[in-house]
């Protein structure tokens, strides 16, 4: 029985290109380990100076990636701040940071991610979706006047921070826009819900109409 032979060596062309390779591999490593701790470096001297700084009540962070945003979310809760992440994925995602007293109840996020300016007193105020039908069911909006429920043609205070912090209308709209869309967040507005209304008293006539068709036909025929 013949011995096995043994496979051959790697040539000194191998061996360069297989040592380049992890050294290469090795300063990836590296410079990603550097980028993560000047990351969390700049981080941590912009938290300190909003928790110190009585004028502010949110900071509004650059765009990042979700590892990055990861890390914010960490350190935030370490800091003791409040930490929400708005905006459309590898668009324009970022966080804003808020003081644990300052920090936005429910109704306020939905509204920061509509893009609308959030008042509690008009909440309190108006009256429901089905309390505007049941008050006034045939009347309409009058002519050249915004509907009670409309935004307001004017660019909203939550925009204008938008282009302070992050430099660009086009970066506040698009993180409006990306979740923006009542269906997202469940929501069905009283004019949605006349329209359903509508629609299926139509299909009924429709319905209706065709079989009384159906009738006179077969009493003709009868």
């Amino acid at each position: 029985m013949k011995k096995m032979e043994k496979p051959p060596g790697l040539d000194e062309k191998d061996k360069l290109r297989l040592k380049q390779q992890r050294e290469m591999m090795q300063k990836q490593r590296e410079d990603e380990q550097r980028r993560i701790r000047k990351f969390r470096e700049t981080l941590e001297e912009k938290m300190k100076t909003f928790s110190s700084d009585d004028s502010q009540d949110r900071l509004i962070l650059e765009p990042m990636n979700k590892p990055q945003r990861a890390i914010v979310h960490d350190m935030a809760e370490t800091a003791g701040l409040v930490a929400l992440s708005f905006g459309q994925e590898e668009i324009d995602r970022h966080v804003i940071l808020f003081k644990g007293h300052t920090a936005p109840c429910e109704d306020e996020v939905i509204a920061m991610r509509r893009g609308e300016v959030y008042d509690p007193d008009a909440k309190k105020l108006a009256p429901s979706d089905d309390q505007q039908d049941d008050a006034a069911p045939s009347e309409e909006p009058t002519k050249g006047k915004p509907r009670r429920g409309r935004h307001d043609e004017s660019k909203p205070e939550y925009l204008q921070k938008y282009e302070k912090h992050l430099g660009g209308l086009a970066v506040a709209k698009d993180a409006a826009r990306a979740t923006g869309t009542n269906r997202s967040y469940g929501f069905v507005s009283s004019e949605q819900k006349k329209d359903k209304r509508t629609i299926e008293q139509t299909l009924a006539d429709i319905r209706a109409k065709k079989k009384q068709r159906i009738d006179e036909e077969n009493n003709k025929n009868n």
